[in-house]
């Protein structure tokens, strides 16, 4: 019976061991999430309604297509208001409100055309068309613009420089005319003195004073008719 004492020592011992295990046991089950929400994690506010239209902001923009529509319809338009064609322009722009409503260009273009609709929009459109033209050396069309410019507002300051202007792009061009002349005449001398190169010089120092003088390709043709008959001349 010497050993009973030992023994009690040794059970109670061990039972305190599984004491202490169960409470690890315990403390780790209770630490751990339960299992439907480990296995269903956080998810997307199921009462969103999906089917809410995305807002202007979150639209996408033209597609290729439509931009290619866009860009013709607006474009149209400002060459009708460009020529006074007010009404027609509007119909324009509406065509392009819908292909796509809300493209910005196209407010912008509406804007430009309210103004030009205006007399202070028409006579500054009617200056720079004469402006252009007394640049291009089209006459026709900058008197054209002047007169109409003149008709909206007679007593613009700008028409009486642009009418300064368009008289002094007429002298200039009736000294080209007039060195052209010169020049070619000077070519139809040389070619008569069998000197082509000489006429050649000539005739593309005249294209060098106005390129778009219609009477230097002529003489081009007659100084090449003139070369090939001197050269059947030649070979007979």
């Amino acid at each position: 019976m010497s050993d009973s004492p030992l023994i009690r020592y040794v059970l109670a011992g061990a039972a305190a061991v599984a004491v202490v295990a169960g409470a690890v046991f315990f403390v780790e089950r209770g630490m751990a999430p339960p299992a439907s929400q480990a296995a269903n994690p956080a998810a997307p506010n199921a009462s969103a309604n999906p089917s809410t239209p995305p807002s202007a902001d979150d639209q996408a923009g033209p597609s290729a297509v439509q931009n290619d529509q866009l860009v013709s319809l607006v474009g149209e338009a400002r060459r009708l208001a460009a020529a006074a064609k007010f009404e027609e322009a509007e119909v324009a722009l509406q065509k392009a409100d819908k292909v796509y409503k809300g493209w910005p260009e196209i407010e912008k273009a509406r804007t430009e055309i309210a103004q030009m609709r205006t007399p202070e929009g028409q006579l500054k459109t009617q200056l720079d068309r004469a402006r252009l033209a007394i640049e291009h050396d089209e006459k026709a069309s900058a008197e054209k613009a002047l007169a109409e410019a003149e008709r909206l507002n007679p007593q613009a300051p700008q028409i009486a420089d642009l009418r300064q202007q368009l008289k002094q792009a007429e002298q200039k061009q009736e000294h080209r005319n007039s060195r052209v002349a010169e020049l070619l005449t000077k070519m139809r001398e040389d070619i008569a003195r069998g000197d082509f190169a000489a006429a050649d010089g000539d005739l593309n120092a005249a294209e060098r004073v106005d390129v778009q003088d219609p009477t230097i390709r002529d003489a081009r043709r007659e100084l090449a008719r003139a070369r090939e008959a001197k050269q059947k001349e030649q070979k007979n």
